[in-house]
């Protein structure tokens, strides 16, 4: 079987993010989700270093727990064990992201779920939580912070990437409310970057770390 190309991986997602639906971009990644990895590497995807690197500056690692919103097959689940971080948490979408996460046997829990719809957990359960690659256009709506930080305990860490046509004022007025809300607070803000750097097309990215309240 011939490798994949960083272009077929590109047009991949672009399917996704051109998606009608949460169902229909669920079902895609569902039949991507044997390949997902494999085609991820060829594009240097950096979501998930970027986002756990950015975690490892304010959550010590440790046993508290930590719940990786978006799981997908597991990537930032492996970084944050080999980390340190001994008690994961996740969910996603797409049953075949979720079985591919499942068969390393990292995460203490694995649940379906969907940024944009209530979360299956209790107020304020988790020391930290991640979200890497899931903010973006096609995957979940700016309106899912508001159950990360539902779930994060006060003091506790959001930490996740904005991409595409999120950044700028669309992720800035979302950030603001929930500040004048008294629910987050900001405090670290990454250079913005290339998320497939490996490809021809570049994929602007920024990380960003706030502390629930």
């Amino acid at each position: 079987m011939s490798r994949p190309t960083p272009d077929k991986t590109i047009r991949a997602l672009h399917q996704v993010y051109a998606s009608d639906s949460p169902e229909q971009a669920s079902a895609i990644y569902d039949g991507w989700s044997e390949e997902y990895e494999e085609h991820m590497r060829g594009v240097g995807y950096t979501h998930p270093a970027m986002v756990a690197s950015m975690l490892t500056r304010y959550q010590p690692p440790g046993s508290a727990p930590v719940l990786d919103a978006g799981t997908g097959t597991g990537i930032m689940g492996e970084i944050l064990t080999a980390l340190g971080y001994s008690n994961i948490l996740g969910f996603d979408a797409s049953e075949g992201m979720l079985g591919r996460a499942a068969a390393k046997d990292i995460y203490q829990d694995l649940r379906p779920g969907r940024l944009g719809e209530r979360l299956d957990y209790d107020d304020d359960c988790f020391a930290a939580t991640v979200a890497s690659g899931v903010f973006t256009q096609g995957h979940a709506p700016l309106d899912g912070l508001d159950e990360l930080v539902r779930v994060t305990r006060p003091d506790g860490h959001i930490v996740f990437s904005i991409a595409r046509t999120y950044l700028g004022d669309n992720f800035e007025t979302k950030a603001r409310a929930l500040e004048r809300a008294g629910k987050w607070r900001r405090i670290d803000t990454s250079r913005r970057y290339n998320s497939t750097p490996f490809a021809d097309e570049a994929l602007i990215s920024q990380a960003f770390a706030f502390a629930a309240m």
